[in-house]
């Protein structure tokens, strides 16, 4: 019996989810999809076709550390977090690169 050790590259972004029904969730999603371009957060609503976003590292209904898959068609807004979250769960140095989420830029616009 022989293993196959299947490693995938991982470009973690950490978000907040609104759910329709009012639940928010708080976790990272992966913005590397292999051929289809994806830079950010929002590229994965708009260029990746699959109905279904997963979603891991998972704080919600006082649970932390959950998995979930989540159908893109329950999701009122997503609010990207602070800076991009490395393979190894440190943040990625990129000098010159100001990051921060959107409503602290316009705060600081």
């Amino acid at each position: 019996m022989s293993v196959r050790v299947i490693s995938r590259r991982i470009d973690a972004r950490q978000v907040s989810i609104k759910m329709v029904d009012g639940s928010l969730i708080r976790g990272r999603v992966n913005i590397f999809h292999g051929e289809e371009v994806v830079q950010r957060v929002s590229d994965i609503f708009t260029k990746v076709s699959d109905p279904f976003i997963v979603v891991f590292d998972v704080t919600a209904e006082g649970k932390a550390g959950r998995v979930l898959i989540i159908n893109k068609s329950n999701i009122s807004w997503v609010s990207p977090e602070d800076d991009p979250v490395s393979q190894n769960g440190q943040e990625d140095d990129k000098p010159g690169d100001s990051r921060g989420s959107w409503i602290e830029r316009m705060r600081s616009g």
